[in-house]
């Protein structure tokens, strides 16, 4: 059996041959692409450990030094549309209007019904009505002097429940829906938008958000439902997509023809091995990769 040195020296070699690599990679790419999806899935699957996220949500000054990348002077241009075609652009936003997800009449109601949601649309109403009244009414000086414009307001909150649902229909037909094109124009509303007025969180707003993030850590790691449920639902959806696609491979589920596929491998092999071998010479991981082998072979 060879020894660690021995198995070193063969890996060396093996990482300097792009070819070698790239056979290797589609042998496995092989594998892969024609196991039925049914072989993948593992019985009574378990989530990771939720201690696992005390290594991501504990307090930190590099997330805080990370934010403090000042992304307007490390982006080449003014707008994050300037950085591309137009017709990218165009492209990027018909894909997020085409998957957008908006809510339904009744949603729109229960968000409209919120408080400060009814305050914004009472002074809405409530400024229209004075504005209004201030260019056609001759009178309304009179009423303002005796302050019952004051009771504008109130007069709306008391009406402004049963308006909700025609509030509710109305931004329904306008603003969601297949013929709406509001995600699309507010994705090329911030591609176009200058740099300065996309602005990354302050450093009391970071320190506020770690502390709530780590609160949240907390309870998710003792929320014994939210586990439980988490798990019903990735085994749901497992067994569903089972049952739908379990017989199926890739290749089958992507349906690629013989010369898609055989192309799409040969691409991907032979990129990832370029770049094995770029690692390879500038971080010489055969030492790893050998005691790995080692580990296998002589464990």
């Amino acid at each position: 059996m060879a020894n660690k040195q021995e198995i070193q020296e063969k890996v060396k070699v093996y990482l300097k041959s792009k070819e070698r690599i790239s056979l290797s990679i589609s042998k496995i790419i092989d594998s892969i692409f024609n196991t039925p999806f049914s072989k993948f899935f593992v019985e009574n699957f378990q989530l990771p450990p939720v201690a696992l996220l005390d290594a991501f949500t504990k307090k930190s000054s590099r997330v805080s030094s990370a934010l403090d990348l000042n992304i307007q002077n490390a982006y080449p241009f003014q707008t994050l549309s300037e950085g591309m075609q137009k017709e990218t652009e165009i492209a990027i936003a018909d894909f997020v209007s085409a998957i957008e997800v908006y809510p339904s009449k009744e949603l729109l109601v229960d968000l409209l019904n919120q408080k400060a949601i009814q305050e914004i649309i009472a002074n809405i109403i409530e400024s229209g009505i004075i504005e209004f009244n201030k260019k056609t009414n001759p009178l309304f000086g009179m009423i303002q002097a005796t302050g019952l414009d004051k009771q504008i307001k109130s007069f709306i909150n008391l009406f402004l429940p049963n308006f909700l649902p025609k509030i509710a229909d109305f931004l329904y037909k306008t603003s969601f829906g297949e013929n709406s094109t509001l995600t699309r124009d507010i994705v090329v509303i911030l591609l176009n938008a200058p740099m300065t007025e996309l602005q990354m969180p302050n450093a009391e707003q970071v320190k506020i958000a770690e502390e709530k993030l780590e609160i949240l850590s907390e309870k998710i790691k003792n929320d014994a439902t939210l586990e439980k449920t988490l798990s019903t639902f990735i085994s749901e959806i497992s067994s569903r997509f089972q049952k739908a696609h379990g017989h199926e491979n890739l290749i089958k589920f992507l349906e690629l023809s013989t010369d898609d596929y055989q192309s799409l491998k040969k691409m991907f092999s032979d990129y990832l091995a370029n770049e094995i071998v770029k690692v390879q010479n500038q971080n010489s991981i055969d030492e790893l990769v050998a005691g790995i082998i080692d580990d296998i072979l002589n464990q």
